[in-house]
């Protein structure tokens, strides 16, 4: 898990689309024995409310063999489970277009979200 983009998936993503059915995820991989304190000490950093879970083995990595990077991925499911999007960086204008068509949102609903 990146710690870098955690705090604008919460802001911008988590709590900006829950309402409209956004289900958001963190998953971390490798191995590593202390996976609780790990992900508990990963929530305190950055500040995230979204679910995180441990995937050992990196299974989910191997789920889609045609992106395998040593980065972070997004994945996005629409409602009907297809995937829609799979992305190593992290692009907020790109995966706001992907979340928003997702979702059945109107392109650029994600800004009147952000607005103070």
């Amino acid at each position: 898990m990146c710690s870098l983009e955690f705090p604008d998936l919460e802001s911008a993503f988590h709590q900006a689309y829950a309402d409209d059915g956004l289900v958001l995820i963190g998953v971390a991989s490798g191995q590593v024995a202390e996976t609780d304190a790990l992900l508990r000490s990963f929530r305190e950093v950055t500040g995230v409310t979204f679910p995180l879970a441990w995937d050992d083995g990196s299974r989910s990595a191997y789920a889609f063999p045609e992106s395998i990077s040593p980065y972070p991925r997004q994945v996005v499911v629409d409602r009907e489970g297809d995937v829609v999007h799979l992305a190593s960086l992290h692009r907020p204008d790109v995966l706001a277009g992907v979340v928003e068509a997702a979702l059945g949102l109107q392109p650029g609903a994600r800004e009147s979200k952000l607005q103070p």
